[in-house]
């Protein structure tokens, strides 16, 4: 039989090695390198140690503000940032704490709501913030779609304190095939549910956050 001090020291050859794998894996993990794409990179501008959603939030919009509809989103925020009122069709949420904004219009005519919701997550390495901003169109009856619709995912260097785009595909987010794939950004806990319809049919997924991406579960 095994005495207390051996299983002690069992335990804390475990725990050294789970810790030791884990310290491997941040080292050396990587995001993958666009630069030969040219893409732009976003300032961010904050006060404190570190950013909020709120300063993703206005970096992101300020940067898509000659679009249409962003325009329009971005032209309520910055009301909503200086305390003024925003359009009476409008509604935000703004949860510092979670990490999460909420941007809100209805159609009373149409009975369509537009939202745009946005979240952070802390990667494992400690080096990156991985941001998404997630349009949705709902109708009475289903979900619409236009270019606008869908997640767009940005990876922000606490270092540099910029923001580039990073693919769907290369965090394990994308959603391929037919179908109509509706997404769900978590304001509290950490992963995104997907509502995806196609052929008549409809099911839910889960992309799990792992630290660095993510790993897609049906539910």
């Amino acid at each position: 039989m095994e005495s207390s001090t051996e299983i002690k020291t069992y335990f804390w050859i475990i725990l050294l090695s789970c810790l030791m794998a884990s310290r491997t894996s941040a080292q050396t993990y990587t995001y993958p390198d666009y630069s030969s794409e040219h893409q732009e990179s976003i300032s961010v501008e904050f006060k404190g140690k570190q950013p909020t959603i709120a300063d993703f939030a206005t970096a992101i919009l300020k940067s898509e503000k000659e679009e249409d509809f962003h325009k329009d989103v971005y032209k309520e925020w910055e009301k909503y940032q200086s305390k003024k009122a925003v359009s009476d069709t409008v509604s935000f949420i703004l949860d510092i704490r979670n990490g999460y904004m909420l941007y809100e219009t209805h159609n009373d005519e149409s009975g369509d709501t537009l939202t745009m919701e946005m979240c952070f997550w802390n990667c494992a390495d400690g080096k990156h913030k991985l941001i998404c901003q997630n349009t949705t169109w709902k109708m009475k009856d289903d979900y619409g779609w236009a270019p606008y619709v869908g997640p767009s995912f940005y990876l922000y260097d606490n270092k540099e304190q910029k923001l580039r785009i990073i693919y769907a595909e290369d965090i394990g987010a994308l959603i391929d095939g037919n179908c109509i794939a509706v997404f769900s950004l978590p304001r509290k806990g950490k992963n995104i549910h997907v509502i995806i319809k196609s052929e008549g049919e409809q099911w839910h997924e889960v992309l799990e956050w792992n630290g660095y991406d993510f790993q897609s579960g049906q539910q």
